[in-house]
């Protein structure tokens, strides 16, 4: 009874070993799925939330897709146009008006949700055909899609800055705070300044 029991037990662990070994090598000469990422990477469907792009030159400087994003990954700066200046025509038919300066994503906080190629009413975010574009630092994964030089950048935001002083000394020169709406004379109970009624001066 022992005896035969201890051959049963040789018999199931050589079949035991001959199955394990039969799925090794019915794969051994099978395709490779194991590819040396991220030198080498495999090819992905047409619609892979991959890799997102903004052409800066379609962009309306609307903000929507700053103001419906969960994580907060865009960092966007916009130069009012100059009266007279023209920017070209928005995919929307309107005029652009905003010189995008800036406009950043940071990869290292998207989510792909995709909520902001939902939004963006001129078509500026979208999905292109996916490319992974593997990088090594934190820094890499910061994409600027601006196009301005350097030195255009300086010069527009130094010309916003004055446009704002002009405005909020214009603003002063009428007793107005920037920013803040004015205040209506005569009418009580709202906070407003009311003129004292003449001979009834104390």
């Amino acid at each position: 009874m022992l005896m035969a029991r201890y051959f049963k037990d040789i018999w199931a662990g050589v079949t035991t070993i001959l199955i394990g070994m039969s799925v090794t090598f019915r794969h051994l000469f099978d395709r490779a799925v194991t590819v040396q990422y991220p030198h080498q990477t495999l090819e992905m469907n047409e619609r892979t939330r991959a890799r997102l792009v903004n052409h800066a030159d379609k962009c309306s400087y609307c903000l929507s897709c700053q103001r419906i994003c969960p994580t907060d990954c865009f960092t966007i700066v916009g130069v009012r146009a100059e009266k007279g200046e023209d920017l070209g025509m928005l995919p929307t038919g309107k005029p652009k008006k905003m010189h995008v300066v800036q406009f950043d994503i940071d990869f290292n906080k998207c989510l792909y949700c995709g909520l902001c190629v939902d939004v963006c009413e001129t078509g500026s975010l979208h999905w292109e055909s996916p490319q992974e574009e593997s990088v090594y630092t934190r820094e890499g994964m910061v994409k600027k899609f601006a196009t301005y030089p350097p030195e255009e950048v300086k010069r527009l935001q130094a010309r916003e800055e004055e446009r704002k002083k002009a405005k909020a000394a214009a603003a002063a020169a009428k007793g107005k705070v920037p920013g803040k709406p004015g205040i209506k004379p005569g009418i009580k109970g709202q906070g407003a300044e009311t003129s004292p009624t003449p001979g009834k001066e104390g």
